[in-house]
């Protein structure tokens, strides 16, 4: 009789160095083998499947972070106001407090800053032709970006507190306690904090640490009158502190060293920059930052077969979800040019990573300014690992060579970069060439590109978003030559009561100002018809304008009737007078209102009306139009329509503008669900509208808030909707997408 040979149980344990440096074998015996594992050794629960570890960290009430997401003492090291150990209520009224500093349209005024901090470190080592990424790139980006984002000081204390964030890491393989030299950095850095905060407080500055310390929760003020290294407030920073750094290094030197073993990928960024998002989310799937999160079960939970007791310790192994064959194809593959699939590298639910905008800004703009400096790289070395918690996978060294490239194909390789792909949207570095008053009130800029190149094609009633040095973005119609490759014009008119967008352009930009400019775009596109009736109330003359000349080319019969405030204030009346009889000025000051019933009294065949302008001109004009057929009339909004609709209890269409595609939202899915089966991927952190992450521009249609980050006069605006959590109060929502 033959004895079978005996197999040594497969053991999962974090904080074996062995298992650190390959864990994929035991996630996939975890996945396959035991979905519900228990750890003798430490005396925790893992899950190990990706929807296991989904619904998990979606279900707080279940789950709970206290008292906090390690498996070892790290938990001690945060103390109260350290955001991933809170729960609800205290974790969302602590978040509040700098949620909307981090929100992505918050972080990507940063843009500019992080990738002059980024080109100053390339720099440094781009003409070697050697590198140690992770100590020159990966740790000192990072670093730069998130402590100048906080507010931390330059010179020497920078330097003790980089050090002490790194000592408080300090760790011995297979022990749960902290190390004395953790412990004191510990104590150093939060009693360093401590003294900064009440030092913002004396002498406020424009920076996240006067922000934090000037707040208030519920009109209690959030820093006390004295500030305790044990504090609230100091956990809160201290916690920031922590985040910000590490997962960022982690991401971005996995990234160089994936690809430094895959040329033909490195090309495909060069060439292409806009797949680089892809190839950042791939990143934080494949090899995630951080590999575990741990929460406290409330009550007992069967799961295929095992009851974890309430009180039990639950690991969700992220970094085994992440490589799960039931969610995705070649999970097992790096591939930095496959489509983005949704995963967990940055969590999800009530405790998705408050600075993920930051880390995958900083990620993105890495690989654009380093790619096209070092040319083809590779590994010129072992890569060494980050002595750190049992959650985190980061290295520490990571030696490459390279061949640098001329500068000056560089400096253009990253001017391409920069008019980068957001979702399928470019945005490009333009200059404004001319600029001239066009009216009382209005400016014409022409806008061109800094090299003389051409810019994207476009048709009339086309728009752009201009993204202003304020931090706003703002639409403009294009009202130049459509057959002018080289240009693009828009005209604005200031408006006091307004945001502030138009008043920075009418102060601030100048001829040879550079701008960024996203599209151009169309949702009110010029259909062929043998006649038209145009009317334009004040600024909406920019896209009117256009269509005049275009229906006066097809040889088609129309009208335009345009009005305005005063005559003064009307732009383009000179090239309009070119036409004659078939426009109507009408200035209010001097004719009264539009005679809108002369004009719409009666449909008219064959005709289409296109009217753009006010919101009460378009309610008028559409009110007139009810009884034309359908489709007659073509109008576009600088805001959405007032409307007192109730919230909808039943599906509702969102139709994707960029492509046509029309989808079908139940009463009992959200929407960013829906656009994720259809395969359009919006980012997602919190799953609760609380974040910003997947906010989604809204192009028609009136959406039912639902978040709790839009102020009210964000809402009020209806441009935009978080996709996780609101609806629709109208049959159709036209979504930027």
């Amino acid at each position: 009789m033959s004895l079978k040979p005996l197999v040594a149980p497969v053991v999962y344990d974090p904080f074996s160095d062995a298992f650190k440096d390959d864990p994929f074998p035991v996630y996939q015996w975890l996945r396959d083998e035991a979905p519900v594992y228990r750890s003798e050794k430490w005396g925790f629960y893992a899950l190990s499947r990706y929807e296991d570890c989904h619904q998990a960290l979606l279900d707080p009430a279940t789950f709970i972070n206290h008292p906090g997401i390690d498996l070892d003492a790290t938990n001690d090291q945060g103390g109260e106001g350290n955001l991933p150990n809170i729960d609800n209520p205290r974790h969302d009224e602590l978040r509040a407090v700098v949620q909307r500093q981090f929100m992505p349209r918050s972080i990507a005024k940063l843009e500019d800053d992080v990738r002059r901090i980024t080109t100053h470190l390339v720099d440094s080592f781009a003409g070697r032709g050697t590198a140690d990424i992770a100590q020159e790139l990966s740790w000192p980006l990072p670093y730069e970006v998130f402590f100048d984002f906080l507010g931390l000081p330059h010179g020497e204390e920078r330097t003790q507190l980089i050090h002490w964030s790194h000592g408080l890491k300090d760790r011995v393989p297979d022990d749960d306690r902290l190390t004395p030299h953790a412990i004191a950095c510990t104590d150093s850095s939060r009693a360093y904090l401590a003294e900064l905060l009440e030092e913002r407080r004396r002498r406020p500055r424009r920076d996240l640490l006067t922000h934090i310390v000037q707040s208030d929760i519920a009109g209690v003020p959030f820093a006390r009158e004295h500030i305790e290294p044990a504090s609230e407030i100091v956990g809160l920073v201290f916690g920031l502190y922590l985040a910000g750094i590490e997962t960022t290094a982690a991401l971005i030197s996995t990234l160089f060293q994936e690809l430094a073993a895959r040329p033909d990928h490195q090309r495909a960024l060069r060439d292409d920059p806009g797949l680089i998002p892809g190839a950042v989310e791939e990143g934080l799937r494949f090899r995630t930052p951080l590999q575990l999160t741990v929460r406290t079960a409330t009550r007992d939970v069967d799961l295929h077969g095992v009851t974890i007791p309430e009180g039990a310790r639950v690991a969700m192994v992220i970094g085994a979800a992440n490589h799960d064959e039931r969610q995705f194809d070649r999970p097992q593959e790096y591939d930095a040019l496959r489509p983005a699939a949704r995963h967990l590298g940055f969590g999800e639910g009530l405790h998705g990573c408050l600075g993920n905008p930051l880390a995958r800004l900083e990620a993105r703009v890495a690989l654009e300014v380093a790619l096209p400096r070092l040319g083809e790289f590779r590994l010129a070395g072992l890569p060494q690992r980050y002595p750190s918690t049992p959650n985190m996978a980061v290295l520490d060294h990571l030696p490459t060579s390279f061949s640098p490239q001329d500068p000056g194909t560089a400096s253009r390789a990253q001017r391409a970069a920069t008019a980068r792909r957001v979702g399928d949207t470019e945005i490009v570095p333009l200059v404004v060439r001319e600029r001239h008053e066009a009216a009382d009130g209005v400016v014409l800029l022409t806008l061109g590109d800094p090299d003389g190149g051409d810019l994207h094609p476009w048709e009339p009633g086309a728009h752009v978003d201009l993204l202003l040095g304020n931090g706003l973005t703002r639409q403009y119609s294009l009202c130049g030559d459509p057959a002018d490759r080289t240009s693009y014009r828009i005209g604005v008119l200031r408006e006091p009561a307004g945001r502030g967008g138009s008043a920075y352009v009418h102060d601030e930009l100048a001829v040879g100002s550079p701008v960024q400019l996203r599209g151009p775009r169309n949702h009110f596109r010029l259909e062929p018809s043998p006649r038209y009736v145009f009317i334009a109330g004040g600024i909406g003359v920019t896209p009117i304008r256009v269509m005049v000349e275009a229906a006066e080319r097809a040889g088609a019969d129309w009208t335009l009737l345009y009005g305005g405030r005063t005559g003064s204030s009307m732009a383009f009346l000179n090239d309009l007078a070119a036409y004659g009889e078939k426009v109507t000025v009408h200035p209010q000051d001097t004719h009264g209102l539009l005679d809108l019933d002369g004009l719409l009294r009666s449909p008219q065949a064959d005709t289409i009306v296109y009217v753009c302008g006010p919101g009460a001109l378009l309610d008028a004009v559409e009110e007139r139009c009810a009884a034309w057929p359908a489709g007659t009339l073509h109008l576009e909004r600088f805001s959405a329509k007032d409307l007192a609709s109730p919230v909808l209890d039943e599906p509702f269409e969102v139709e994707l503008a960029r492509t046509g595609q029309v989808l079908v939202v139940p009463t009992d899915r959200a929407v960013v669900h829906v656009l994720d089966e259809a395969g359009v991927q919006v980012l997602t952190s919190c799953s609760e509208g609380k974040c910003g992450t997947c906010e989604v521009g809204v192009l028609g249609g009136l959406p039912d808030h639902r978040d709790s980050v839009l102020t009210g006069d964000e809402r009020a605006a209806n441009d935009r909707m978080m996709v996780c959590v609101s609806r629709s109060t109208t049959k159709r929502l036209v979504l930027d997408l």
